[in-house]
């Protein structure tokens, strides 16, 4: 709930009729309301109001709508309502301190009166009634240059109100003839959910009464958006500063954004030299001897972050070195296969020629007996 731009408080009568017939509310040079038939809400809630129409007022055609005012000038309107106040206020003090000396003098002018008609209605001609006079007189000039004195400063009052008003006026922006929206039960609206945080607009409105005659209005009011502020992007690093790649590899390079829940992650990648390393959301492949420059930049922001590459020629020593390990190893096992087998054939032989010579020793021995 925002409060509607007013620039100050009406403390007197004669200064009321004055801002009654030239609100702040004034535009650009379009005569607002001068029949006074539109009324805005001091305040409303959630974007949202109601215009209230003077009740002399049948069969008319009502119509709206919001201008938004940027912050600058918004920010200006303030400053300039605020200074002018301050001024009004300091001239409002001045006003209030001779309102008092004025009832003062206008006492003393009354009581001088009456003692100066009292002496004369008596009918005495004398030196007393002179002095009477004499002071009766005195009284009167001073009282009447007080009041001068006093309509003067509401005269400066009412001056100052009216510049302000023109200040104001000329910064307040105007409306769009294409853009005016019909409202049949006389409420208005903005959209709270297209932005975020505080922003002022100019609720202009446009009365088209059965005569056809056309009365325009408008009050500024403050309004806070609903939609979800954007996470803006802090910084951004690449988990490597330098990095060397022979040619034909490549190496995806990670880029890490602050703070991490930022709206926007966007990142465009570029290679300092492409003939030296390409590079295409952050893998970096090396193409030639050389040293070139990637970064990382942010679409939010343009925040950078780089990393320096070295490309260097292809070396083969690790597939020489596989070559030399894989002859080792067939030759240790060619070695060890032999050995294996004759210790095999020699032990079956033994064996062999044990178990002939007890068959031998049997047959000896059982013809030794029948013999």
């Amino acid at each position: 709930m925002k409060r509607k731009l007013r620039i100050l408080p009406i403390l007197f009568i004669i200064i009321e009729i004055l801002l009654n017939s030239s609100k702040i509310v004034n535009a650009h040079s379009v005569e607002l309301d001068p029949n006074s038939l539109i009324s805005f809400p001091i305040i409303i809630s959630n974007g949202k109001g109601n215009i209230t129409i003077k009740d002399s007022e049948t069969g008319y055609s009502l119509y709206y709508q919001a201008v938004e005012i940027s912050n600058t000038i918004y920010e200006e309107i303030e400053k300039t309502s605020n200074d002018g106040e301050t001024q009004l206020n300091n001239i409002e003090t001045e006003i209030d301190s001779l309102d008092k000396e004025r009832d003062n003098l206008k006492t003393i002018y009354d009581e001088a009166y009456e003692l100066y008609k009292e002496k004369l209605d008596s009918g005495e001609q004398d030196e007393e009634l002179d002095m009477l006079k004499t002071a009766y007189e005195e009284a009167k000039i001073n009282y009447e240059n007080k009041v001068n004195e006093y309509n003067n400063k509401i005269k400066e009052y009412n001056e100052k109100a009216n510049e302000i008003n023109l200040q104001i006026k000329e910064l307040i922006p105007t409306y769009v003839e294409n853009n005016w929206i019909e409202t049949d039960d006389k409420s208005f609206s903005v959209d709270l959910s297209q932005f975020s945080g505080d922003k002022a607009f100019a609720i202009w409105v446009k009365l088209i009464s059965s005569d056809g005659t056309i009365s325009y209005d408008e009050a500024t009011y403050t309004m806070s958006g609903t939609k979800i502020e954007d996470i803006k992007v802090e910084g951004i690093n690449i988990d490597k500063t330098t990095l060397t790649l022979e040619v034909g590899n490549s190496y995806t390079l990670i880029a890490t954004i602050t703070p991490s829940d930022a709206t926007d992650k966007l990142v465009t990648w570029e290679s300092e030299d492409e003939n030296i390393a390409t590079v295409s959301s952050g893998k970096v492949t090396a193409k030639s001897p050389g040293t070139t420059k990637i970064t990382a930049t942010t679409n939010d922001g343009k925040y950078t972050a780089t990393c320096e590459v070295t490309v260097v020629e292809k070396s083969d020593t690790l597939n020489n070195n596989t070559s030399t390990n894989t002859k080792e190893d067939t030759t240790v096992a060619t070695k060890k296969l032999p050995k294996t087998g004759v210790s095999l054939v020699m032990t079956i032989s033994i064996l062999f020629l044990i178990l002939i010579s007890i068959l031998c020793y049997k047959k000896y021995h059982n013809y030794k007996n029948i013999k």
